[in-house]
């Protein structure tokens, strides 16, 4: 059994799949298993999986016969997962050659976490960098003010790092239950992590999202009906309070954190003040 899984979903994929290949079969970090589950695709996506399968054992290849929807394509590498670790790559996504070898050793140092993150290095179209977020995993002693700014100060894409497979199982299909839609579910994955202190940093690695219109889509024009977003505000909101009671908080920092969360939905989901002036403009 290798140490670490690695799923990669991707429907039409050829016109960036063979870069995210080539950067997975040369990690530094050689003990992993490559799941590519490819959703019904309809260009040369095919082609270039066979192609990089017969040249490395590591990779087993799942076309579908149809489309099944993105969720299904997405989720299922994670449930095929016998691993210790699992991390996902989008197929338009890239990292450093030593990113799962320094995310294992950041796991590794520190046996409490459940998942470790590097750098996120956003990249537009011609490969000019733009955004950098480098992780800080805070240690003051403070739990209250630790899961604060764990809360406000992770990123989206720490979801792509290295996770404890049966960690991300359970929180998958625990999120997937009480909150079925992909707006803001990868927030809501993290959430626990944050609160329980358990994620490690290895900054010195990069993580590369390559920002496309393909891979992100237009945004002119595209918008949620209000409705829809007060109740995935109203349900994230719900998720985040249930998970803070369950845990062993003392009063003052169940408080804090709850009262926190009020702030937090407007990060992760969708600000208030936004759905106000809509509201107003649409009267």
């Amino acid at each position: 059994m290798p140490k670490v899984t690695i799923g990669v979903p991707v429907y039409n994929g050829a016109d960036q799949l063979a870069d995210c290949l080539d950067c997975l079969v040369n990690q530094s970090f050689e003990d992993i298993a490559i799941l590519i589950f490819d959703n019904a695709s309809t260009d040369d996506t095919q082609a270039i999986i066979e192609d990089f399968a017969g040249r490395d054992a590591r990779i087993t290849y799942t076309r579908r016969p149809e489309n099944v929807g993105p969720i299904k394509n997405f989720i299922e590498p994670l449930e095929r997962a016998q691993s210790p670790f699992f991390m996902w790559r989008a197929h338009d996504d890239l990292s450093a050659p030593d990113y799962v070898e320094k995310l294992v050793a950041a796991l590794e140092a520190q046996p409490t976490a459940r998942l470790a993150t590097g750098t996120i290095q956003f990249e537009r179209p011609g490969g000019r960098p733009a955004r950098r977020f480098v992780p800080h995993i805070p240690d003051s002693g403070i739990a209250a003010l630790d899961i604060l700014r764990l809360m406000f100060g992770s990123h989206a894409g720490w979801y792509y790092g290295l996770w404890h497979t049966q960690t991300l199982q359970a929180l998958v299909r625990r999120v997937w239950t009480e909150f079925p839609h992909a707006w803001a579910s990868d927030h809501l994955t993290l959430y626990p992590l944050l609160l329980d202190r358990q994620v490690a940093a290895a900054p010195q690695t990069t993580f590369v999202q390559r920002v496309t219109p393909k891979a992100h889509g237009p945004r002119q024009g595209v918008r949620h009906p209000l409705a829809n977003l007060v109740k995935l505000r109203r349900e994230f909101l719900a998720c985040c309070d249930r998970m803070v009671e369950e845990r062993n908080f003392d009063l003052p920092t169940r408080t804090i954190i709850e009262a926190a969360n009020r702030f937090y939905i407007g990060k992760r989901v969708y600000p208030l003040r936004k759905i106000i002036k809509r509201t107003l403009l649409r009267r």
